[in-house]
């Protein structure tokens, strides 16, 4: 792990990253997981089929996707303490509607910014991009970074400011995918 100084907005203290070694397992190990959670969503007769096949289907794209979110969800959340909530957002209104390009958008609710939860997403975006890449799918190929992860905070939700804005929308409004709550 390496060692990181928090500024401004976090409590003045040490904490650890994870190493880079152990985000680029967990980079795997999300990929892997969520092509087996969107199977689990497929008609049993659909499962056994290879994923080239698959990812022709809509429905196993978007299960795929959603599981990705979740279990990126999940991992921020491990190692980042104090995340409330995580939310996929679509970066315009007609993405909801048509294909997947293949990028994430997560907003995640944190009690201060965090310079630290930069860095990781970050790291992880670069590792999961990279295992994304190796599907051999082409949504994946345009990219030179998949996910995006930004924060919030309630003090910007209260306010309705910065990405809290985003939660008054009228067309695009986050979806939570994880909460501490749950």
């Amino acid at each position: 792990m390496n060692a990181i100084r928090v500024g401004q907005e976090e409590p003045l203290e040490e904490v650890m990253l994870p190493a880079t070694k152990d985000i680029e397992h967990a980079a795997n190990e999300i990929t892997e997981q969520a092509i087996l959670d969107a199977k689990e969503q497929l008609h049993p007769l659909l499962r056994n089929l290879e994923v080239d096949r698959l990812r022709q289907r809509r429905e196993f794209v978007q299960a795929f996707k959603h599981a990705l979110e979740e279990r990126i969800a999940q991992k921020l959340a491990h190692w980042q303490p104090g995340v409330e909530a995580v939310f996929q957002f679509d970066e315009v209104w007609m993405e909801a509607r048509e294909t997947w390009d293949g990028s994430l958008h997560l907003l995640v609710k944190v009690p201060h910014l965090s310079d630290r939860l930069k860095t990781i997403a970050r790291q992880l975006d670069q590792s999961l991009t990279y295992y994304l890449k190796q599907l051999g799918w082409s949504r994946f190929y345009k990219h030179q970074s998949i996910l995006e992860v930004q924060q919030v905070t309630p003090k910007e939700l209260r306010y309705r400011i910065s990405y809290g804005a985003m939660f008054c929308a009228v067309h695009s409004v986050p979806v939570q995918v994880w909460s501490s709550r749950r």
